[in-house]
């Protein structure tokens, strides 16, 4: 995952200035003339060939920090209908070399940013967080967008020179991931509950997992003829982090089956080598689980497969203790 946030953060800034139609005819005092950055926002994962403008990115927060790494301004916007045309315009105009971050999303009042104190905060202190209840996330995160600039812009006295308007744009990365269980083959005799843990609700200025206490995702499980279905909606996922998958038996308390969401169901290699999508380009995923009774024992099951998108993770039986 480290490869892959390089490989955003420093596709992340591109520089230009923008001169504008300012000029000693219009003002007296070329120092009178507007300066700024404008802020540009798109998506290209490493999958694609081209800039995509989600749809989901309806505000935006942008955050600069000074050559001390110190926040020194903040610009949002609501209400975005992001295209190729579309700039955040700012009046961001001060000597010296600033980095930038911002975070993009659907509604941004359902995350935390309490951490970013203007003029105080450095930028390695700064981290966001999904708020939660306690240790439980009953309701689906909004989708999130991040990206961040490592090459400075250096912005130096131009009062001579007429409006210049710096560009900065941002290749905003999601980090939340829609998944849809169907489960086959459980007994229509008894409820079940579906639980994803994780600890991953808390990111710093790199986009990293900053340190957070274990927590609950959890939804209510529906049926659907024979089969049952679960909607969830979670945060950014990787490898050999134990986002851990439980699936109980309410009527029984048995669990019946527990596994590590990513590395044995997602991204498992074990059956069918390299599956087709990867974390960092894709965030939907179907699921469909399917058991059948264990011949050995009247009360456990066995798992027989696991699709996901299509591809078949799992497709040999698996007796369940």
């Amino acid at each position: 995952m480290r490869q892959f946030q390089s490989y955003i953060f420093l596709a992340a800034l591109l520089l230009i200035s923008v001169p504008s139609g300012c000029d000693r005819m219009i003002y007296d005092d070329l120092s009178e003339c507007p300066q700024g950055v404008n802020f540009a926002f798109y998506t290209q994962t490493p999958c694609e060939s081209g800039p995509s403008y989600p749809k989901a990115i309806k505000q935006v927060r942008v955050f600069a920090f000074d050559e001390n790494e110190v926040l020194v301004e903040e610009y949002a916007a609501t209400g975005l209908a992001l295209s190729a045309d579309y700039l955040l315009e700012t009046s961001f105009y001060k000597i010296g070399k600033f980095t930038f971050a911002a975070w993009g999303g659907e509604d941004l009042s359902t995350y935390d940013f309490s951490q970013f104190i203007q003029g105080t905060t450095t930028r390695k202190q700064m981290f966001l967080s999904m708020k939660k209840q306690a240790d439980q996330v009953s309701t689906h995160p909004l989708p999130l967008y991040y990206d961040a600039s490592l090459e400075p812009l250096v912005i130096t006295d131009r009062t001579d020179l007429g409006s210049i308007f710096d560009l900065v744009s941002f290749n905003m990365q999601e980090f939340t991931n829609r998944i849809r269980f169907t489960i086959h083959g459980l007994s229509k005799e008894d409820t079940y509950n579906v639980v994803i843990t994780d600890d991953n609700g808390n990111y710093d200025f790199n986009a990293d997992y900053a340190p957070d206490t274990r927590f609950d995702y959890t939804n209510p499980i529906r049926r659907d003829g024979d089969m049952l279905k679960a909607d969830f909606t979670v945060m950014k996922l990787a490898e050999g982090r134990d986002t851990r998958f439980t699936l109980t038996d309410t009527t029984t308390g048995k669990v019946i089956y527990s596994a590590d969401l990513v590395d044995d169901i997602i991204m498992y290699r074990g059956d069918s080598g390299e599956p087709p999508y990867r974390l960092e380009c894709d965030h939907d995923f179907n699921i469909i689980i399917v058991f059948e009774p264990n011949p050995e024992s009247q009360t456990t099951y066995m798992l027989t497969s696991i699709i996901v998108n299509d591809w078949n993770v799992v497709k040999r039986p698996v007796i369940l203790g």
